[in-house]
């Protein structure tokens, strides 16, 4: 398999960034209460709900592979930020602290199966490493919904 290319192209306007990968745009801004107008989700949002998605599509991959009866994922994640490294200070990290996953997973797979897929899923999907290889504490819980 070759290596994949990712192309995202982006104009923003103030703190509203529009951005376009391939015909699919994704509206960025910041909370009011950081100077935006809230017209969509703001970046760490925006990396939280690409771990969700992320999760989700290694997770369908990886349970084809393991002949894992695997009919839906519903996240529930909260990460931490300190806000004072993005407002300068320079003792201060600029991303993510902890972040906490909770999924809750469509299937009539036993406990231990969960916690196997689970466990894949840390080791391949790229959205968790890169934010594992940060230094972010996860925490994470897979049940059965």
């Amino acid at each position: 398999m070759e290596k994949m290319t990712f192309v995202v192209s982006a104009t923003s306007e103030g703190m509203v960034t529009t951005a376009t990968a391939r015909e699919h745009k994704l509206m960025i801004d910041a909370d009011a209460e950081m100077g935006g107008e809230g017209m969509g989700p703001n970046p760490m949002e925006t990396v939280l709900s690409a771990l969700a998605a992320c999760e989700s599509i290694t997770a369908h991959i990886i349970a084809q592979e393991m002949e894992f009866d695997l009919q839906g994922i519903d996240f529930d994640i909260t990460a931490q930020l300190d806000p004072r490294g993005v407002m300068g200070d320079p003792n201060i990290r600029v991303y993510f602290e902890k972040v906490e996953v909770k999924a809750a997973l469509r299937t009539t797979e036993s406990d231990d199966r969960i916690q196997a897929l689970k466990q894949a899923v840390e080791r391949r999907c790229p959205a968790y490493g890169m934010i594992k290889a940060a230094n972010v504490e996860m925490i994470d819980h897979w049940v059965k919904s």
